[in-house]
């Protein structure tokens, strides 16, 4: 039968209508049957039924599991707070912790940023460590304005109130975000990886969130090149019982290589630059005072940590100066294995120093896969170049000891809050920003001692004297 397709409109327009309120929120029922009565039209063509029944049923809403396998806890993220009211972030995503087993290989539970991309750091069993470089990364590279770093500080201020190296505190961060997260229920697991009793829901596997499958793409992949460039990688067999607390900062490690801060040379620098902020140097001693030091004064380290600390220098001291058998020997104290003797020293000019290896390993910046990702994720300097930042005030550094005619390099004031090294890289403190001009003294002065053979006053043991003085003076600021 012939007819126009005109005269279907009415029809299925009211069709429509009545579908699109059977399937609106206001009919709380999953599938809605209901009959439409189709008004006559007589002057339709179309020889239709009166009655038409639609049988409606609506799509379901995805559920976003947070868990890593079906038998584990969900920690679905959803956040519901405005962006507005928790700050903007910049360039970054809002900042999300997440807890389980397995980050970076390890056996116990821990810490890490579930943005690896606006986060890029390794895991921690201290939760802190991850705060503090989320909320420096907001202030250095993610361009974040003050609302989102007092949120931040707010986070970091909750994790802090629930008990030490649990889920919990991974959900207090992440809740001050407006992220709903349930980490709670991830069973706490040792480094042995025996869970630990009374933490986390009979019913919970401590296992990696699921969350961190997208997000950590990115780290994963560059965990593997890491990993495939690595010529020391390094395991520890130490417990942390037995080496001492190190409070806020991770277990000293030091890396032995060329190409840091773009020397032709090999040189020395800790592994982790979130705890301990400090460039290259030849002179291991440098590194090694620094770090103890910090362990003193920032890390808020047990005497046990800071006795294993001593004890590791003089390890590193008793190995031929310059090469990487001291930072195997530092390494050692601390139940860390390397292999950075096997890593050729190269002097100054580029070249290759005879019979330092066994000639087996390239002279390349060494490091762990986690530790290599923990260097790449730690942010030294602002994004900003220091150079576009407007220097405000006179030269800070006021220790006067010139040993060689060498000064320490002046330290200034900068317009974003930080402090500027000359010649080198802005801190976000000035105690830093001062024990970083110390050391590069200490540096030219020990390379101007060595030059003039060690002789009368300039010795290189007189510069390390200076150095301590110039430190003790710097962290009294």
């Amino acid at each position: 039968m012939a007819f126009s397709r005109l005269s279907l409109l009415p029809a299925a327009l009211h069709l429509l209508l009545c579908v699109r309120y059977a399937s609106s929120a206001a009919i709380p029922r999953q599938v809605a049957d209901f009959n439409i009565v189709r008004p006559r039209d007589d002057t339709s063509s179309v020889p239709c039924a009166g009655t038409i029944t639609v049988t409606v049923t609506p799509s379901a809403t995805a559920v976003v599991s947070a868990t890593a396998a079906a038998s584990t806890t969900a920690a679905a993220a959803s956040s519901t707070a405005s962006s507005s009211s928790i700050g903007n972030f910049g360039s970054c995503s809002v900042p999300q912790i997440e807890f389980g087993v397995g980050f970076d290989g390890r056996k116990e539970t821990s810490f890490q940023p579930v943005n690896q991309t606006s986060y890029n750091h390794g895991s921690a069993q201290n939760i802190d460590i991850i705060t503090q470089f989320i909320c420096d990364a907001l202030v250095n590279t993610c361009g974040a304005d003050q609302t989102a770093k007092n949120t931040c500080a707010t986070a970091t201020a909750a994790a802090d109130t629930v008990t030490a190296e649990t889920g919990g505190q991974a959900d207090a961060f992440n809740a001050v975000f407006g992220i709903q997260t349930d980490f709670a229920a991830v069973t706490a697991v040792d480094d042995q990886g025996n869970p630990i009793a009374g933490t986390g829901s009979s019913s919970a596997v401590a296992a990696p969130a699921a969350s961190s499958v997208a997000a950590s793409a990115v780290a994963t992949t560059a965990s593997a090149v890491a990993t495939a460039a690595s010529t020391a990688a390094s395991t520890s067999t130490s417990s942390s019982s037995g080496i001492g607390n190190f409070g806020s900062c991770s277990v000293p490690q030091i890396e032995f290589g060329a190409g840091f801060d773009g020397r032709k040379e090999t040189s020395f620098e800790p592994v982790d630059q979130t705890s301990f902020n400090h460039g290259s140097a030849d002179n291991i001693d440098t590194i090694t005072q620094f770090i103890c030091g910090q362990l003193a004064s920032s890390c808020k380290a047990d005497q046990t940590a800071q006795n294993t600390c001593a004890a590791a220098t003089s390890a590193a001291d008793a190995q031929p100066a310059g090469t990487g058998a001291q930072a195997d020997a530092f390494n050692a104290v601390f139940g860390i294995k390397t292999d950075f003797a096997s890593v050729a020293e190269v002097d100054d000019q580029g070249n290759v120093v005879a019979g330092s290896t066994s000639g087996s390993a390239a002279a390349v910046a060494a490091s762990s896969a986690v530790a290599a990702t923990s260097s790449a994720a730690a942010v030294a300097s602002a994004a900003v170049p220091a150079a576009t930042l407007a220097v405000s005030g006179s030269n800070l550094q006021t220790f006067s000891g010139a040993l060689g005619g060498v000064n320490p390099p002046a330290v200034t004031s900068l317009s974003n809050g930080q402090f500027q090294v000359d010649g080198n890289s802005a801190f976000n403190n000035l105690q830093s920003a001062l024990q970083r001009s110390c050391d590069v003294q200490n540096n030219q002065c020990a390379d101007a001692a060595n030059a003039s053979g060690n002789k009368g006053s300039l010795t290189v043991a007189a510069c390390n004297s200076q150095q301590s003085q110039c430190n003790a003076q710097a962290q009294a600021a």
